[in-house]
């Protein structure tokens, strides 16, 4: 139990794990409430290149290019915001008239209001695919269309259910996710000499990274989940201690870890 004195999370051994650019705000607010945090980012984000990714990217100029003809635009994340902006502005300086934006996270969401585009938001912002699914505006889509910009590959559940409701859905892929390369031996060492005790993961994608640079030895780690989905994907991955958080926010995060440590 925290005291005045004693932050709510002091004794707690955080690895943060998110992108570099994307982990600032979490290590303060777990440093702030008393939680030891090591960085080590196990996804890198990194702009398409040429001519390794000339077709996607032609792809996405000419989706962009036709942007008017889109009811509703959709970004998965602050990294789909910085890459998909700048090249919509190439061609709409001035943003079309009539299309819905909608953002999955609080900071996704304030990253398009910094740069005056106006989020289509019920309520609160949806921190998930499943979330914004719910919003009102998007369960008949009938001859609706619906682009979503996000990184090179990813999650497929969001279009296969706007695809449902009778939208066309088209992918605008801006940038690319990349596992860093760490020598196994190395990582595990810098975590036992920490003595790690919450590895805190922020998508599936960054948990079966972990899972698969220290093998067996990543199920002793008690790791932190944003969601049921991703949970799912620890317990059958063979994780048996897993905190499950509302969301990969920070906010989200912090509430987690205060519940497992008041249990």
């Amino acid at each position: 139990m925290a005291t005045a004195s004693q932050p709510d999370l002091a004794g707690l051994r955080v690895l943060v794990t998110r992108p570099v650019e994307r982990s600032a705000e979490l290590v303060a607010a777990l440093t702030a409430a008393g939680a030891k945090v090591l960085t080590q980012p196990l996804l890198n984000i990194a702009p398409l290149t040429v001519p390794h990714h000339e077709a996607e990217l032609q792809r996405s100029r000419q989706l962009f290019m036709n942007l008017d003809c889109y009811q509703h635009l959709i970004f998965i994340s602050v990294n789909a915001v910085s890459y998909g902006i700048e090249a919509i502005e190439q061609f709409w300086p001035q943003w079309p008239v009539g299309v819905k934006v909608h953002a999955i996270g609080a900071a996704t969401a304030a990253a398009l209001a910094a740069r005056q585009i106006d989020v289509d938001t019920v309520d609160n912002v949806a921190m998930n695919s499943e979330s914004l699914l719910a919003n009102p505006v998007l369960q008949r889509l009938q001859g609706q269309k619906v682009l979503i910009v996000r990184g090179l590959g990813g999650r497929e559940y969001l279009a296969e259910q706007l695809a449902a409701r009778g939208a066309q859905v088209d992918y605008a892929e801006c940038y690319q996710r990349l596992s860093p390369a760490l020598d196994r031996e190395q990582f595990h060492t810098l975590l036992r000499r920490q003595d790690i005790n919450i590895v805190c993961v922020n998508s599936g994608e960054t948990l079966h990274y972990f899972h698969s640079l220290l093998q067996d030895a990543a199920l002793s780690y008690r790791v932190l989940v944003p969601g049921e989905r991703v949970a799912s994907l620890a317990v059958a991955l063979g994780f048996t201690q897993v905190i499950q958080a509302e969301n990969a926010g920070t906010a989200a995060t912090l509430a987690a870890l205060r519940g497992f440590v008041n249990k």
